[in-house]
């Protein structure tokens, strides 16, 4: 599942109150999911019920001694590592494996580049859509050297994303996605044409009444998305979704588990990525008090929640991390720590 928008709470000590929403994961990937799914080649692989079998052959005793003989080994699957997927290529392995993968991958580790020039437009706490559009693509570009960077240095493919800001309801028909996945409150990330769809009216910066701090908070919700775009484009979305889709019938624990683990890691690449340009771009300090505050978050409705300490917790890790991203490794930290 895709990490809803962040659940603010209540007032911060700039901001009004702010309106949540939650989006499932078709919002933001599922477009390019269902894209790769349809060019997938051959039919799924179903395993067979050994209960149904319509016909019982029972093995020789010869057959049946050399089983007993003979010690078991199970051979690690071509997914038990990872690497980059190919077009309509899907990770074949066991939750272990996969898990595996998802908490020691090229993006648990190293870090993020620092951008030398950053220079974001002063803005309105209400832009017009042609101010919130220049504030965006400044944005944009300077993220976009943090992830391009990030990514050829661990040889990971890398598509910038475009941003278009759009007034609700009028969906751009541009757009590779269907309108009916887009949402007022939230940016639609469409994979199948690597764009950023920005309704007018989002945005943290919104509830701002001072504007110095309003250039920060829309870097910080677009290094949000940007975190969709990391794990797109690195394919690691496809080993998490995987995953879950393994536990979803067999461990609920652990598939609602997996999902806050991601999200959670999002949030921390956001905020790490974030703090990578110069100072004066970066978000405000009253801004990171303020996010890192456990009174600033809800939890969210079962099972798509996370406790605000928790939330806060990641947030303050990725602002503090220095762009370490292994301060934003999820799948190792205690359960009680991503709860």
């Amino acid at each position: 599942m895709q990490p809803p928008a962040p659940q603010r709470k209540r007032p911060w000590a700039l901001l009004a109150v702010a309106a949540s929403c939650i989006l499932a994961m078709i919002l933001v990937v599922g477009g390019g999911i269902t894209f790769l799914a349809l060019n997938r080649g051959g039919p799924e692989p179903v395993a067979s019920d050994p209960t149904t079998s319509s016909e019982s052959v029972e093995p020789s005793d010869s057959e049946a001694t050399s089983t007993e003989e003979e010690t078991p080994t199970t051979e690690a699957s071509d997914y038990s590592e990872f690497h980059v997927l190919g077009l309509g290529e899907f990770p074949e392995a066991t939750p272990e494996e996969l898990l595996g993968v998802m908490q020691d991958n090229p993006l648990t580790e190293g870090g993020l580049p620092d951008v030398g020039s950053c220079d974001l437009p002063a803005t309105p706490t209400a832009p017009s859509q042609e101010q919130l559009q220049a504030v965006l693509d400044a944005a944009s570009g300077c993220l976009n050297q943090v992830w391009s960077v990030a990514s050829s240095d661990r040889g990971l493919p890398w598509t910038a994303p475009d941003v278009v800001v759009y007034t609700w309801p009028d969906v751009p028909s541009s757009s590779s996605c269907e309108a009916d996945t887009f949402a007022e409150d939230f940016p639609r990330m469409c994979n199948l044409d690597s764009t950023i769809y920005w309704p007018v009216g989002y945005g943290t910066a919104t509830d701002f009444e001072d504007e110095a701090h309003v250039p920060g908070a829309y870097l910080w919700d677009l290094a949000y998305m940007y975190s969709n775009s990391a794990s797109w484009n690195s394919t690691l979305v496809f080993y998490q979704g995987e995953l879950r889709n393994q536990y979803e019938d067999t461990d609920p624990e652990a598939f609602d588990d997996a999902w806050r683990r991601n999200s959670l890691q999002w949030i921390c690449w956001a905020s790490a990525a974030s703090m990578q340009v110069p100072s004066a771009a970066q978000p405000s300090q009253e801004l990171r008090d303020a996010l890192g505050s456990p009174d600033a978050w809800d939890a969210g409705e079962p099972p798509n929640d996370i406790t605000p300490e928790n939330r806060a917790r990641w947030i303050s890790a990725g602002f503090d991390s220095g762009g370490d991203l292994a301060k934003c490794n999820t799948w190792t930290a205690e359960t009680g720590t991503v709860s």
